[in-house]
C-alpha cells in the first residue's frame, strides 16, 4: 500500500546491466516457504491464491535502526537513489533528505519521527528459483521486491518510535559506526529488536513480537579510525546472542596508480582478525565472499547514480570455483575469508556443516540459501561493509534484503488474547497448523495493528496500520479493540485510504490494502496506538464473539517534567487542545493538568525542547512560559511490610466498618541480574486479592483482578484504594514501583451492610499508615542515565574527575585509542550519572574539552539517592 512518486527506475541501461552482473544468483527451493519446520499450510490451487503467494514472497517489511548519527538517513537516501525514488541523494548535512522532513529534524540534523517509504528493488537472483505450481506467472511478472522501509530515529528520546515501528516490521537492517563500533542506542535498539516483550512486568506487554532476522551494515568506512575487524568485535562482545558473520571483505586502494582508476594492482582486502592494521588507503569497495567477486567503485564518487557504476571482477571461475590469479593478494584473501565463512556456517546449519566436513565446495546458490536459513533462525547476524555518504556498497545491501531477510510468510503469526480470557493466548504451535491461523499472512480475515497515529489539519486523525491478514477497503466497518480490554470495542468505518509518498505527502486513493502491508487510514476517530482493527462482522442480532487483539506497542515511561503556562485563558485553551493532539501522536508524552498549572512529562531534554518547537511551529503557540525541567522521582520498597487496620466510622447514620491485612513485597525487575548497577527498571504496583478475600466477598476466584474490577464494586473499592495511596510515598510524595501489594484478609462486623466507600477508605488508611511507620523501608531513587563520552585522549582526567566530583556519577569503562598515533586520538569513557546531574550537561562538557567532548545518555533505571538531594 505504501507508494513512491515514480514507479520508472533512474538509472542508465549500461547502470543496469553493471548491477545485473553484480549478483550471482542462487536458489532457494519452494520447500522452504511451503514446508519449511516452522510454517507449514498447504499449496493454492486456484490462480488467485498463487498469485497472493507470488506477492507476498516478494515483499520485505524493513526497518532501519542505529545509534544516532550512525548514517541510518544516509543510507535510506542511497537506497532511494538506487530504486530510482529520487533522481538524487539527499543530504542529512543540506536538510534535503526525503524521509527527514520535518523542519526540526533538518535543522538538527537528526531523525524524529519515524518514516515509511516504499520502493522496488531487482531480485535477480529469483531468475533461478524453480517455483513448479506458479512458474507461468512468474515468467509474466517482474521479479522485483517490494522492500517498504522505515527509518527509525537514533536517540533515545524517541525511542517510541523505535518500539512501535519494531512491532510492525519483518527484518531489520542494524547500522553501526565503523569508527565507534556498538554504541549505547545500538544495544538499545538490539534489545527491542530480539526480545518478545518490553517490560519487567507480565501484566504489561508491548507487542509480543517475534525477534526480527537483522543484517548489519558497519558503515562509515571511509572516515579516518575505522576498523572493520573491531566493530565485529563490538558486535559480538555488546549485543546479546549476536553472531556476527561477515559476507564481505572491506576493499582499499592504497595509492593510484599512473594510468587511473583502471588499475587493480594497488587494491588490498582488509582481513577480519582484530590484531591486523587496517590497509592504509582509500575505502573504494569490498569484496563479496558468497559469489566471489570485488565491487570496486570509482574514485572519487559520482554525484549521481550512473557516475557511481561500480567495477565488478570477478575472482574465481563460475564453474570449476579456480582462482582466476592465484597470486593476487585480493584473491588469496577472499579464499580465506570464504573458508572462515563456510566454517562458521557450519556451526548452524546442517547442510553446511556436511560441506564442511566432506572438504567439498558448495556453491554460491548452496551457501546463499544456508545463509538465508541461518538468517531467519537468528543464528548469525550478516555483516556488511559500506561508505553511504559515498554511496559504497548500497547495492550489496540490497541484494541482501531481497536475499536473506525474511517475507511476511516466513514469519509466525502474532500473539492474540481474547478479552476476558488475559491469560489464554494465541500459542506459538499455531505456527505447525496445516491451514494458516488468524494473523499469518494466508488467512483471510482481517487482522490488523495501528501503531502509529498523527494529526493533519486537513485530515484530522490518520491511523498508520500494518496489515498481518485479510485487507482493508475502502468504506470498510472496522472494528476497534483497545489491548487489555481498558475501553470497549468501538465500530468505526474507514473515510479514505492515503499512499505515502516522499517527503511525507499524503495522496488521496481508493485501493486495498492487502496482508503483509502498510497503510494509511483516514476518518477513524477514536482510534489510538497499540489499537487492534478488524472487519466488524456482526449482522442483524446475532451474537458477537468476544474481540481478540494485539499486546500493543509499549511506551517509556516519562523521565522529565516540565511546567508550562499560557499567558492568557484563550492561550491555555488552544494550549491543552495542542498538547491533548500531540499526546495522542506520541504515547512517551504525559499531559497532566489542573486547574493552576500543565505538567508535560517526557523521555528527555531533547524530547521537551521538541516539543515546545512544534507548539510555536506547528500550532502557533509562542507566548508559554516554561518552568524548569523536574526529574521523575520514584519511591521504592526495599524491604517487606505486613500490616493491618480496622476502620470504623459513622458519616450521618452510616456506619463504614473494615478491618484489612496488607502485605506489601518488593518485586523483581528486568535488570535485577545486573550486579555492576544499582539500577532498576520501573514497573508499575500490581494489587492482588488474595483467595479467602475473594471467597469471603463472593467474589470469583480464578478471575484477573483487572477483570474484576470492572464486573464488581467491592473489588474496585479494593484496588482503588491501595493504588490511591501508593501514588504518594513517605518521602517526598513521590509514587511508589517495584511492588506488589497482596490483601490477604477482609473482616466486616455485617457483610450484608457493607459499602465499597468503606473497603476503599480501610485498604487507603492501612497503606498510608504503614508507610509513615516503616518509612525507612522506602528509599526515594532517581532516574539514572547510561553515558557515553567521546573525548580526546588529552582531556579523559578532565572529565572523569567532572564525572565523579561534581555530578555523582561511576565510571564503568575507560577506553583509550592508542593504537592511532595521529593527533586524533579518542578516549571513550563509560559510566552511569544521575538524569539531574547533566541537565544541560552538552554546554559543561564542551566548556572542559575546548569545544571537542560529545555525549549520550540512554536512560538506564531508577537508583536510591539521598532523600536531602
Amino acid at each position: 500500500m505504501i507508494r513512491i512518486l515514480s514507479r520508472q527506475p533512474i538509472v542508465s541501461l549500461k547502470n543496469v546491466d553493471c548491477l545485473r552482473r553484480m549478483r550471482c544468483h542462487s536458489t532457494v527451493a519452494l520447500e522452504s516457504y511451503v514446508n519449511d519446520d516452522n510454517m507449514q499450510y498447504e499449496e493454492p490451487a486456484d490462480e488467485e491464491a498463487k498469485r497472493e503467494l507470488y506477492r507476498l514472497r516478494r515483499l520485505r517489511n524493513v526497518g532501519i535502526l542505529a545509534h544516532v548519527d550512525a548514517g541510518k538517513t544516509t543510507v535510506t537516501e542511497r537506497m532511494l537513489a538506487l530504486a530510482g525514488v529520487v533522481r538524487q541523494a539527499g543530504s542529512v548535512d543540506d536538510g534535503n533528505t526525503t524521509t527527514d522532513f520535518l523542519p526540526a529534524e533538518r535543522e538538527r540534523g537528526i531523525t524524529i519521527q519515524s518514516a515509511a517509504i516504499s520502493f522496488p528493488w531487482g531480485w535477480h537472483n529469483h531468475s533461478h528459483f524453480h517455483y513448479p505450481t506458479i512458474s507461468k506467472i512468474e515468467m509474466n511478472s517482474s521479479s522485483d521486491v517490494d522492500i517498504h522501509l522505515i527509518d527509525t530515529p537514533g536517540h533515545v528520546d524517541f525511542s517510541v518510535e523505535v518500539n512501535r515501528s519494531v512491532a510492525v516490521l519483518d527484518g531489520a537492517i542494524l547500522v553501526v559506526d565503523a569508527v565507534a563500533g556498538v554504541q549505547a542506542q545500538t544495544e538499545t535498539v538490539w534489545r527491542a529488536m530480539t526480545r518478545t516483550t518490553m517490560l519487567a512486568d507480565k501484566n504489561e506487554e508491548d507487542h509480543a513480537h517475534e525477534p526480527l532476522p537483522c543484517v548489519a551494515f558497519v558503515n562509515k568506512m571511509d572516515q579516518e579510525g575505522h576498523h572493520f575487524a573491531n566493530a565485529l568485535e563490538s558486535l559480538r562482545n555488546k549485543l546479546p546472542g549476536a553472531n556476527p558473520i561477515s559476507l564481505q571483505l572491506p576493499l582499499f586502494r592504497c595509492e593510484l596508480s599512473a594510468t587511473g582508476n583502471d588499475s587493480n594492482d594497488n587494491l588490498i582486502a582488509a582481513g577480519l582478525c582484530k590484531s591486523e592494521e587496517m590497509p592504509r588507503g582509500k575505502f573504494v569497495g569490498i569484496v563479496d565472499l558468497v559469489h566471489m567477486r570485488a565491487v570496486v567503485y570509482p574514485e572519487p564518487p559520482g554525484t549521481t547514480v550512473e557516475a557511481n557504476v561500480p567495477t565488478v571482477i570477478p575472482l574465481v571461475d563460475c564453474e570449476t570455483h579456480h582462482p582466476l590469479d592465484p597470486t593476487c593478494s585480493m584473491t588469496q584473501a577472499a579464499m580465506k575469508g570464504r573458508r572462515d565463512l563456510i566454517a562458521a556456517l557450519a556451526n548452524v546449519d546442517d547442510f553446511m556443516e556436511e560441506c564442511y566436513l566432506m572438504e567439498e565446495q558448495p556453491s554460491n546458490a548452496e551457501l546463499n540459501a544456508a545463509l538465508r536459513r541461518a538468517t531467519l533462525a537468528r543464528t548469525i547476524l550478516p555483516v556488511l561493509a559500506g561508505a553511504a555518504l559515498k554511496g559504497r556498497g548500497i547495492e550489496p545491501l540490497l541484494d541482501c534484503v531481497a536475499d536473506l531477510l525474511p517475507s511476511p510468510l516466513d514469519r509466525l503469526p502474532p500473539s492474540l488474547t481474547q478479552s476476558g480470557n488475559e491469560d489464554q493466548k494465541q500459542d506459538d504451535s499455531i505456527s505447525k497448523s496445516v491451514k494458516p491461523v488468524l494473523g499469518h499472512a494466508l488467512h483471510s480475515e482481517l487482522l490488523a495493528l495501528a501503531f502509529k497515529v498523527v494529526h493533519q489539519k486537513n485530515r484530522g486523525r490518520v491511523v498508520y496500520c500494518r496489515v498481518y491478514s485479510g485487507r482493508i477497503k475502502d468504506k470498510d466497518q472496522l472494528l476497534i479493540t483497545s489491548p487489555g480490554g481498558e475501553s470497549p470495542s468501538r465500530i468505526e468505518r474507514v473515510g479514505g485510504m492515503l499512499e505515502l509518498a516522499a517527503g511525507g505527502r499524503l495522496n488521496q486513493v481508493s485501493e486495498i490494502c492487502q496482508s503483509g502491508e502498510v497503510c494509511a487510514l483516514v476518518g477513524l476517530r477514536t482510534v489510538m496506538t497499540g489499537d487492534t482493527i478488524r472487519l466488524n462482522k456482526k449482522r442483524n442480532n446475532a451474537k458477537r464473539e468476544p474481540p481478540v487483539y494485539l499486546a500493543g506497542v509499549a511506551a517509556p515511561k516519562p523521565v522529565l517534567t516540565v511546567r508550562l503556562e499560557a499567558e492568557t485563558s484563550s492561550e491555555q485553551k488552544r494550549l491543552s487542545d495542542a498538547l491533548e493532539i500531540m499526546a495522542m501522536e506520541d504515547p512517551s508524552l504525559i499531559v497532566e493538568e489542573s486547574e493552576s498549572t500543565t505538567l508535560v512529562s517526557g523521555l528527555g531534554e531533547l524530547h521537551i525542547e521538541v516539543t515546545l518547537d512544534r507548539l510555536n511551529r506547528d500550532y502557533g503557540i509562542s507566548r508559554v512560559r516554561t518552568g524548569p525541567p523536574a526529574v521523575a522521582y520514584r519511591e521504592i520498597l526495599m524491604e517487606p511490610i505486613v500490616t493491618s487496620y480496622n476502620y470504623d466510622q459513622t458519616i450521618g447514620t452510616n456506619r463504614m466498618q473494615a478491618y484489612i491485612e496488607l502485605k506489601l513485597e518488593p518485586t523483581r525487575c528486568a535488570n535485577d541480574d545486573d550486579s555492576n548497577s544499582s539500577s532498576r527498571i520501573l514497573s508499575e504496583p500490581r494489587i492482588i486479592i488474595a483467595k479467602l478475600v475473594r471467597e469471603f466477598l463472593n467474589l470469583d476466584i480464578e478471575m484477573p483482578e483487572d477483570q474484576l474490577i470492572q464486573e464488581s464494586d467491592l473489588a474496585n473499592a479494593l484496588v482503588a484504594g491501595c493504588s490511591g495511596s501508593l501514588k504518594r510515598g513517605p518521602n517526598g510524595s513521590y509514587a511508589l514501583a517495584n511492588l506488589s501489594c497482596e490483601i490477604t484478609c477482609v473482616k466486616v462486623d455485617d457483610i450484608a451492610s457493607l459499602q465499597p466507600g468503606a473497603l476503599r477508605a480501610t485498604a487507603a488508611h492501612a497503606i498510608q499508615d504503614a508507610m509513615k511507620q516503616q518509612q525507612d523501608a522506602i528509599a526515594l531513587s532517581e532516574p539514572t542515565m547510561s553515558i557515553e563520552i567521546t573525548v580526546h585522549n588529552d582531556f579523559v582526567g578532565t572529565v572523569l574527575n567532572d564525572l565523579v566530583t561534581n555530578r555523582r556519577g561511576t565510571v564503568g569503562n575507560v577506553i583509550l585509542d592508542e593504537e592511532n598515533k595521529t593527533s586524533h586520538q579518542k578516549a571513550l569513557v563509560q559510566g552511569e550519572v544521575p538524569l539531574v546531574e547533566i541537565l544541560g550537561y552538552a554546554n559543561g562538557l564542551r566548556s572542559i574539552t575546548g569545544g571537542e567532548g560529545v555525549f549520550t545518555a540512554e536512560y538506564k533505571g531508577h537508583a536510591p539517592c539521598d532523600n536531602e538531594i
